[in-house]
């Protein structure tokens, strides 16, 4: 008897398949990426929020720092 029900099993096969095209569509994206095009979206991205509605503690640290010295905290 199989441990997995067919639906399961389609649905898991189904998954795997788009996670596969999915790669293969943003390998190809970024191939065909310019750093012109990059520079572009990612000034675009930076200006989505203006600067002044950003906090204060937000403009000097994404807060990655912090949560890598959590985790290490954490750790020991």
């Amino acid at each position: 008897m199989p441990s997995q029900p067919a639906f399961a099993r389609a649905w898991l096969h189904q998954r795997a398949t788009a996670a596969s095209a999915v790669a293969e569509v943003e390998r190809a994206e970024l191939r065909r990426l310019t750093d012109a095009e990059a520079l572009r979206l990612a000034d675009a991205l930076l200006g989505a929020v203006p600067i002044a509605e950003v906090e204060q503690a937000r403009r000097t640290s994404s807060g990655f720092v912090e949560q890598q010295r959590l985790f290490s905290r954490a750790r020991r």
